[in-house]
């Protein structure tokens, strides 16, 4: 038997298949554990559109965040792309949110990604230098980073 993990595979082949198989639960919650119809990505579409604060995207997110796949993730980086850059002066209400809230967390760094775009992400990584507040560091480190 020459597994990879087999008892004779080194203890850092083990490590690394482990946290290989871990990687998918990084962003799984109840929400994405759930099907979404037809009739739910629909209404979630239409839905993104309109939303203009941290509250009504954290409410979008328990309603739909099981249906976060495709159009709709986009829609949701979009979305988060938008207030972070135009509302910065509101990013408490998300750092409250995300302490309270893991799961919510994990789907606002999930969509710090390759679909905002460019000039909201100069505009988001300006906020998180200059106005980064003290328990946002998670949030500020993210977006330099990306």
């Amino acid at each position: 038997m020459c597994g990879i993990l087999s008892p004779t595979a080194g203890p850092f082949r083990k490590a690394a298949v482990v946290l290989l198989l871990m990687i998918p639960l990084a962003y799984t919650s109840a929400e994405t554990s759930k099907k979404c119809s037809r009739s739910e990505a629909t209404r979630a579409r239409v839905e993104t559109g309109g939303l203009e604060d941290w509250l009504s995207l954290y409410g979008s997110y328990k309603r739909f965040g099981h249906c976060d796949v495709g159009k709709l993730a986009e829609e949701y980086s979009y979305t988060i792309s938008r207030l972070l850059a135009h509302h910065w002066d509101d990013v408490d209400v998300l750092l409250k949110l995300a302490t309270e809230h893991e799961e919510f967390k994990r789907f606002i760094l999930h969509h710090i990604n390759e679909d905002i775009p460019e000039e909201e992400a100069q505009r988001i990584i300006n906020n998180s230098r200059q106005h980064c507040p003290t328990n946002g560091e998670w949030l500020c480190r993210a977006i330099v980073d990306y």
